[in-house]
């Protein structure tokens, strides 16, 4: 301990290196607990539209591997933020991994802009 105090100052300089250390980690801790338990809760967060079966009013292609025609029927398997994972019923190739907003473009699937569309 007295070789540290002679390094940073003194004693009192010491002392004020390790109460702003021992700040600055608690703030830390604190900042990464808060921010771990907000991403925890939007990861768990309920999916409003699982389990419904939407229409499809439009052909479209979301650029990967799923194309959807007008009068094809999906169900939303589960969903994570913008990932959706639907199943195209009568499909043979499910299940499919896509975007909400593809979704919304082809079918009445609700995005933060359309609530409530189905």
């Amino acid at each position: 301990m007295t070789t540290l105090a002679k390094k940073v100052g003194g004693p009192g300089a010491l002392a004020v290196v390790i109460a702003v250390s021992g700040w600055a980690i608690g703030r830390g801790a604190e900042a990464g607990r808060k921010a771990a338990k907000a991403a925890a809760k939007k990861r768990n967060a309920p999916c409003s539209t699982k389990g419904q079966v939407f229409d499809v009013v439009s052909d479209g292609e979301d650029g990967k591997s799923l194309v959807l025609r007008a009068g094809d029927q999906y169900r939303v398997m589960e969903c994570d933020g913008e990932a959706i994972l639907i199943e195209v019923l009568g499909g043979t190739n499910n299940p499919y991994f896509t975007s909400a907003q593809f979704l919304a473009s082809v079918s009445g699937f609700p995005t933060a802009e359309k609530p409530n569309a189905e």
